[in-house]
């Protein structure tokens, strides 16, 4: 598509362009490359707002790598595996600036046996306790998140999975192996590679920015995957094979990962049902509609892509979570109060059935 791209670009509003790119926080990931198709003819404005959103996300990214390896170096003196997820460190892996990747908090995957002790070593350095709601199970849906008493230091969300149905992949194979220091280890290709793709898909498919992450990834990365070594861990951990097939042939749709050289042709574009193929029309690149009914579609994603006997759990998740997650939610949201939980599942399956009826208005779009 490189000689696409050119031409489109002769027609470009830089300044606009610009302004798009920084509101959705796409700058630095998107402007270089942008300036390197450009060949000479992007604006003198743009290319320095490029350069201006590289410098801010280097020193960001410096100061949250800073505080990432210092709490796992405490983590690990206490005997806490502890892994970085997303951040200053994968955009450092894949495209070779730390600044290309805008974090703003610092994530970290620990061991669930391990989370509660975890939030503890995280505390000494001045954090509050973490609000998240504690299932049954004594454990948060992802994380917690940590935020730091006087705002001086980044937030730290300490997470036990990286997907809602996984409960063993995470803590298998993006966990460094006991005894093994955490700071210089890091998992096989293709387990960091399913690992970005359950990132793309629990967040919606929403947005460029972690499309973005798949295609540099694969082009930094891509040629480490051995041949089969997805499908293998597909069949190990059969829950997520539906969430990687629909997140790679999104991917591929949007940004060319080769989905049938990741996994057999057969499994990649075989036939699929109809919630597989409606979760890949869901996927959105340039979202123009509101927080609320994106929130609400990528909770239709979740429930289409739930595995077999998940449905109970993904109703309890996005439909009818209990009230004190309801509570949390309107804290964040600045709402006076939050809505009972029947009024919450009433909008949320209006949200729902406002999307398939989009989609039941335009059957080839993508989004």
């Amino acid at each position: 598509m490189r000689e696409h791209a050119r031409r489109l670009m002769l027609d470009v509003e830089w300044s606009r362009l610009t302004e798009t790119l920084r509101w959705r926080k796409l700058l630095p990931v998107l402007g270089p490359r942008i300036q390197e198709l450009a060949q000479g003819s992007a604006s003198s404005e743009f290319l320095a707002a490029v350069e201006q959103a590289l410098e801010a996300g280097r020193r960001q990214g410096s100061f949250l790598q800073l505080v990432c390896q210092r709490v796992m170096a405490m983590l690990d003196g206490a005997g806490i595996r502890s892994a970085p997820l997303k951040g200053p460190q994968l955009g450092e892996a894949i495209y070779g600036d730390p600044g290309r990747r805008l974090s703003g908090d610092i994530d970290l995957l620990v061991a669930p046996e391990q989370l509660t002790a975890a939030v503890e070593v995280v505390r000494a350095l001045g954090y509050q306790a973490p609000r998240d709601y504690v299932h049954d199970h004594g454990l948060p849906l992802l994380h917690f998140v940590l935020v730091h008493t006087r705002e001086e230091l980044p937030p730290v969300e300490l997470h036990w999975r990286v997907h809602w149905y996984e409960r063993s992949f995470a803590r298998e194979r993006l966990l460094p192996p006991v005894g093994h220091p955490s700071g210089d280890w890091r998992p096989a290709p293709a387990d960091e590679l399913v690992a970005l793709l359950l990132f793309y898909a629990r967040d919606g498919f929403i947005d460029l920015r972690l499309a973005a992450d798949l295609s540099a990834w694969w082009d930094a990365c891509g040629a480490g995957v051995r041949a089969g070594a997805v499908d293998e861990l597909l069949d190990v951990y059969p829950e997520l094979a539906r969430v990687i097939v629909v997140a790679l042939n999104v991917a591929e749709k949007l940004v060319g990962l080769p989905a049938a050289q990741i996994i057999n042709g057969a499994r990649a574009h075989g036939a699929h049902g109809m919630r597989e193929h409606i979760a890949v029309r869901l996927a959105n690149p340039n979202p123009h509609t509101s927080p609320s009914q994106l929130y609400a579609d990528m909770g239709l994603i979740d429930g289409l892509l739930a595995p077999r006997g998940g449905f109970g759990e993904f109703v309890r998740r996005q439909l009818l979570p209990p009230s004190a997650v309801l509570d949390e939610q309107a804290r964040n949201g600045a709402k006076q109060r939050a809505r009972s939980p029947l009024a919450r599942c009433a909008g949320m399956l209006t949200r729902y059935g406002l999307t398939l009826a989009r989609l039941a208005r335009s059957p080839e779009a993508l989004s």
